[in-house]
C-alpha cells in the first residue's frame, strides 16, 4: 500500500495545500508552528475519520484541535494504491461525527468503490485506530507502543477473530473482579471471604467477654435497689416540709403588702436622689420649658435654610467677581455687544471666504520656500530637459560601446587560446609520424635488400624526410604570419571602440555638471533619472504660478470687507476688553468675542444671585447666632448628655422634669400606707418566710428528679447488659454457621484463583508464537543502530528484550530493568526499533506507509544519523513519510 498524492482544502491551520508523495523516503522539513503535525494527522483522518466524544472538558480531543476555527469547511481527499487498484478517500469533518461525510472511488475509473466503507483503515491495515498509533503511524514524543486486541488478533493471524480476542480480556477482567470480591482486602470495603474471617474473630472476641457482662448486670441490680431507698426517705422529707410551709403561709399573706410597700418606697426614695442632683439648679418651670422648645425649633428652621442655602452655592460653580468689581453689564448691554459680535463673524467669514484654502496656502507657502534661491524661466528649464534627454541617449550609446568591447575583448582571447591550442596542426603531427617512417625503412631496407634496390629505397627515403621537413617549414611559418595579422586587427577595433567610449564620457560629464548646477538650487526628492526631477520641477513651477495668481486676485476683493471688519472690532473690543483682562484674555490677539460674552454673561448673573443669597446668609447667621446663645445659657444648668444633639437634651430635660414630679407623689403616698400598717399590726423579721421554706423544697425536688433519673439510668443500663448477657449465649451457635461459610468461600477463590492462572497461561502461551520474531526484529534493528558499526552506547543488544504487554526489558548486571532507567534519548532509540519490530511481525507480506512525526528530537546527532539511515533503508521496501523541523535531523 503507497501514497500517491493529497489535497487538503482545511484542516487545522493548513489551508488549500497538495502534496505528492514519492515512492521511497519522503521528508518535509518545515518549520515550527508550519503544521507538521496537522498534516499527519489529517493523513490518520483520511483513513481512519475524528474521534467525537460528547464530553470534552477533561480533554482536547483532535476534532476540536483541528475544526478551522473560521467555520469553513474541514476536509480534503488522499489517494493511494493498494494491489487491487488505486483509490481516492474523500472526507468532510463536522462539529460532531454525525456531520461527517466520507465517499471513496476509483482513482481510474472515477467511479464510486463498494469494496470499501468507511472504516477504510481497519480494512486496509487490518488494526483499528488505538493500533494503527501503536504501529505504522509514530507521533511526536510518543515513541513506545503497547500491545491492544487488535494488534493481538493481528499478529496472531486471528484478525477475523477480533471479538474473540476482545471477549477473552473481559472474561479473564470477570474472573479476576470475582476473585478479588472474595479477597480483598481493604478497611471499607472487604472481600467476602475477609469479611467472614473477621465476623468469626469478631464473635469469639464477644464471646469471651459474657463473664465480664453477667458479672456487671448483678452489681448494676444491687446498685439500682440502694438507690430506690434513698428516694423514699427524701419523698417522706418533701411531706413535712409542705405542712410547716401551708402554716407559714397563712401569716404571710398578712405581712406580704406592708413588705412590698417598704422596697417599693426605698426604691423611688433612691430614684429621687439622681433627679436632685439632675435639678440642682431648680426645676424650670412649664413655661420656661415651652419657650426653651419654641427657640429650638426656630434654631433649627434658620439652620436647615442657611444650610440649603450653602449647599446650592456649593453645588454651583464658584463666583468670579473680579470683572464685576466696578459695575455689572446690564440686559441692553448685552444686546448691543452680542449684536456688534455677530456682524463681526459674519464679515470674517466673508473675507475668509475671499482669501486662499488652508490646503492651498500650505503648497503655496511649500513651493515659495521650493523656489526661494531661483524661479526658473520656461527657456532654461526647456534647455535642462535637452540635456536630460540627451544624456540618456549618451549613456544608452556608452552601454553599447562597452557591450562592443566586451565582445571584442571575448573573441580575442578565444582566438589566441585557439591558436595555442593549434600551434601544433595534425599536419605538423603527420609529417613528424612520416619522417620517422621513411627513417626506418630507409634503415630496414638498406640491410636486407641487395645492393642496388637497397641503395634506391635509401635514397627515396632522403628525399621524403628531406621534402617532409621542408613543408613543416613553410606551413608553421604562414600559420604564424597569418596569426600576428589577426591579432593586430583585434588590437585596432578595441583601441577604436575605448577611444569612443572616452569621448562620449567626457561629453557626458560636461552635460552632469550643467544638470547637476541647475537641481541644486531645489530640494528635491530622489528620484531614479535626471529627467524625473525636471519634470518635478516643472509640475511645481506651474502649480506656483497657479496658486500666485489666484491669491493676488482674492486679495483685491477682500480689502473693503478688511476695513469694515477692524472698524467694527475696535469699537466692540475697546468697549468689552476692561470685562476681559481680569480673565487674562487679550481679545485683540485672541479674538473669541462671541464665546466672551456669553460666559461674561453667564458670570454676571451668577454674581448677582451670589450677591442675594450673600445677604440671606448673613440674616440666617445673626439670627442663628443669637438663638445658640439663649438655649446654651440653659441647657448649661442641668448634667445631660452632651452627646446627644440639642433637640434631645431639651426633651430629656422635660421628661427628666415628669418623671421627677411623679417619683416625689409616688413616695408620699407610700409613706402614707406604710405608716397606717404599722400603727394596725405587729412587724416580726425573724421567722423563716415562705420563699425560704419554698427554696428547701425546691432543693429536695431536684434531689428526688435526680434520684429517679438515676434509678431509670441505671435501670435501663441493666436491661441492656442482660440483653447482652443473653446475645453472647447465641454467638457460639453463630461462630458455627460463620466457620462453614469461610470453608465454601475458600473454596470459591481458590477455584477463581486457578481459572485466573489457566486463562493467564493460555493467553501467554498464544502470544508466544510471535514473541520471538518481534525479539529478532528488535536486535536487528538495535544492531544496525547501536551496533559496532552504529552509534555503539556500550549496551548489548541481547540484553534488550520486550514482555508480553511491549514493554522494553533491560538485563544488566544480574537485574531486569525497565526502559525507564535508560536516558530519554536511548528510550526513544530502543522504542523505535520495537516499533519497527512490530510493524515487520504485523505486516510480514504487505508493505503499508511509515509515519514519523519528528520523533529524533531527544537522540544525540550520532544516533540521529544512524537512525536516518535504517529510515532511508527501510524506504526502499516501504514508503515512509517523515517529518522534521531541522536540518540537523534530515
Amino acid at each position: 500500500m503507497k501514497l500517491i498524492s493529497c489535497y487538503i482544502a482545511h484542516f487545522g491551520k493548513i489551508n488549500d495545500f497538495k502534496y505528492d508523495f514519492n515512492e521511497g523516503f519522503n521528508s518535509i522539513l518545515e518549520e515550527n508552528g508550519w503544521g507538521k503535525t496537522t498534516f499527519s494527522v489529517f493523513i490518520k483522518a483520511m483513513f481512519y475519520g475524528l474521534e467525537y466524544s460528547p464530553n470534552t472538558k477533561k480533554k482536547l480531543m483532535e476534532r476540536n484541535h483541528y475544526l478551522p476555527w473560521d467555520g469553513s469547511l474541514c476536509g480534503g481527499n488522499i489517494v493511494f494504491s493498494t494491489k487491487e487498484g488505486q483509490y481516492r478517500i474523500e472526507r468532510t469533518f463536522g462539529k460532531t461525527d454525525k456531520d461527517d461525510t466520507f465517499a471513496i472511488y476509483d482513482n481510474v475509473t472515477g467511479l464510486e468503490c463498494t469494496e470499501f466503507t468507511s472504516n477504510v483503515g481497519e480494512e486496509i491495515f487490518k488494526v483499528d485506530r488505538d493500533s494503527f498509533e501503536k504501529s505504522v503511524y509514530i507521533p511526536q514524543l510518543s515513541l513506545g507502543t503497547s500491545m491492544t486486541d487488535s494488534l493481538n488478533a493481528k499478529m496472531g493471524n486471528l484478525a477475523a477473530a477480533k471479538d474473540d480476542i476482545s471477549n477473552f480480556d473481559v472474561a479473564l477482567k470477570t474472573v479476576k473482579d470475582a476473585r478479588t470480591e472474595y479477597t480483598r482486602n481493604s478497611k471499607i470495603n472487604p472481600g467476602k471471604l475477609v469479611a467472614v474471617k473477621q465476623e468469626i474473630n469478631k464473635c469469639k472476641e464477644d464471646f469471651e467477654k459474657l463473664p465480664i457482662f453477667e458479672e456487671s448486670a448483678e452489681a448494676m441490680s444491687c446498685l439500682v435497689e440502694e438507690k430506690q431507698a434513698n428516694l423514699d426517705a427524701l419523698v417522706m422529707e418533701k411531706a413535712k416540709l409542705a405542712e410547716t410551709i401551708q402554716q407559714q403561709s397563712k401569716r404571710e399573706q398578712e405581712l406580704g403588702a406592708y413588705r412590698i410597700q417598704k422596697e417599693n418606697l426605698n426604691q423611688e426614695i433612691e430614684k429621687a436622689k439622681e433627679f436632685e442632683v439632675f435639678f440642682a439648679a431648680g426645676v424650670p418651670s412649664d413655661d420656661e420649658m415651652a419657650m426653651l422648645e419654641q427657640t429650638e425649633r426656630d434654631l433649627t428652621v434658620h439652620e436647615r435654610a442657611l444650610r440649603g442655602i450653602k449647599e446650592d452655592i456649593q453645588r454651583e460653580n464658584p463666583v468670579f467677581e473680579a470683572p464685576f468689581k466696578e459695575r455689572i453689564p446690564d440686559i441692553s448691554e448685552f444686546d448691543l455687544w452680542n449684536k456688534m459680535a455677530a456682524n463681526l463673524s459674519e464679515l470674517r467669514a466673508k473675507a475668509e471666504h475671499s482669501k486662499l484654502s488652508e490646503e492651498s496656502n500650505k503648497q503655496l507657502t511649500e513651493l515659495k520656500f521650493f523656489f526661494g534661491k531661483l524661479v526658473p524661466t520656461d527657456e532654461q528649464l526647456a534647455e535642462i530637459e535637452h540635456a536630460t534627454t540627451v544624456i540618456t541617449g549618451l549613456e544608452a550609446q556608452i552601454s553599447q560601446s562597452n557591450d562592443r568591447l566586451k565582445s571584442l575583448t571575448a573573441e580575442r582571447d578565444i582566438m589566441e587560446k585557439l591558436n595555442k591550442k593549434s600551434s601544433i596542426k595534425i599536419w605538423h603531427i603527420l609529417g613528424t609520424v612520416l619522417l620517422v617512417i621513411f627513417i626506418i625503412f630507409g634503415i630496414v631496407f638498406s640491410q636486407y635488400l641487395d645492393n642496388n634496390l637497397g641503395r634506391i629505397v635509401e635514397i627515396g627515403s632522403i628525399v621524403a624526410v628531406v621534402l617532409d621537413v621542408l613543408i613543416l617549414f613553410i606551413s608553421g611559418r604562414r600559420a604564424r604570419v597569418n596569426r600576428i595579422k589577426e591579432a593586430k586587427d583585434y588590437e585596432e577595433r578595441i583601441q577604436e571602440e575605448e577611444d569612443s567610449i572616452e569621448i562620449t564620457k567626457l561629453e557626458l560629464r560636461e552635460l552632469f555638471e550643467k544638470c547637476d548646477e541647475f537641481l541644486s538650487n531645489y530640494l528635491l526628492t530622489r528620484a531614479d533619472t535626471m529627467q524625473e526631477n525636471v519634470y518635478e520641477i516643472r509640475r511645481k513651477l506651474d502649480q506656483y504660478k497657479h496658486l500666485l495668481e489666484e491669491e493676488q486676485s482674492r486679495h483685491q476683493e477682500a480689502e473693503g470687507t478688511l476695513d469694515q471688519l477692524a472698524d467694527l472690532q475696535l469699537e466692540l473690543y475697546t468697549k468689552i476688553q476692561p470685562f476681559a483682562t481680569p480673565y487674562g484674555i487679550n481679545l485683540y490677539e485672541m479674538g473669541g468675542e462671541y464665546e466672551f460674552l456669553a460666559k461674561l454673561k453667564k458670570d454676571a448673573d451668577r454674581y448677582a444671585d451670589y450677591l442675594e443669597e450673600s445677604e440671606e446668609i448673613a440674616r440666617h447667621e445673626n439670627s442663628i447666632k443669637t438663638m445658640t446663645a439663649d438655649i446654651k445659657n440653659i441647657l448649661e444648668k442641668f448634667p445631660v448628655d452632651r452627646s446627644l444633639d440639642r433637640a434631645e437634651q431639651i426633651q430629656s430635660i422635660s421628661a427628666n422634669k415628669r418623671y421627677y414630679l411623679a417619683i416625689n407623689e409616688r413616695i408620699a403616698n407610700l409613706r402614707d400606707e406604710i405608716a397606717a400598717f404599722e400603727t394596725k399590726h405587729a412587724v416580726d423579721d425573724n421567722v423563716l418566710s415562705v420563699d425560704d421554706l419554698q427554696q428547701q423544697q425546691k432543693s429536695l425536688d431536684e434531689q428526688i428528679m435526680e434520684l429517679n433519673k438515676q434509678i431509670l439510668q441505671e435501670r435501663d443500663n441493666l436491661s441492656t447488659a442482660l440483653e447482652e448477657v443473653e446475645r453472647l449465649t447465641d454467638v457460639s451457635e453463630q461462630i458455627e454457621r460463620l466457620e462453614v461459610q469461610e470453608k465454601e468461600c475458600k473454596k470459591s477463590a481458590e477455584l477463581l484463583t486457578k481459572t485466573e492462572d489457566f486463562l493467564q497461561k493460555a493467553r501467554e502461551s498464544f502470544q508466544a508464537k510471535y514473541m520471538q520474531p518481534l525479539q529478532n526484529g528488535l536486535h536487528k534493528y538495535l544492531g544496525l543502530i547501536d551496533g559496532p558499526t552504529g552509534t555503539h552506547s556500550g549496551y548489548s543488544i541481547e540484553d534488550f528484550e520486550l514482555d508480553m504487554d511491549l514493554n522494553i526489558k533491560l538485563s544488566y548486571s544480574g537485574s531486569t530493568k525497565g526502559a525507564e532507567y535508560l536516558s530519554q534519548g536511548y528510550q526513544d532509540v530502543v522504542a523505535l526499533c520495537s516499533r519497527l519490530a512490530l510493524v515487520d511481525v504485523l505486516y510480514p507480506d504487505e508493505k503499508p506507509i511509515l509515519i514519523l512525526d519528528d520523533p529524533f528530537t531527544n537522540l544525540d546527532d550520532k544516533k540521529i544519523k544512524e537512525s536516518l539511515k535504517l529510515l532511508n533503508r527501510i524506504a526502499k521496501d516501504r514508503q515512509t513519510v517523515y517529518f522534521t523541523c531541522h536540518e540537523s535531523r534530515l
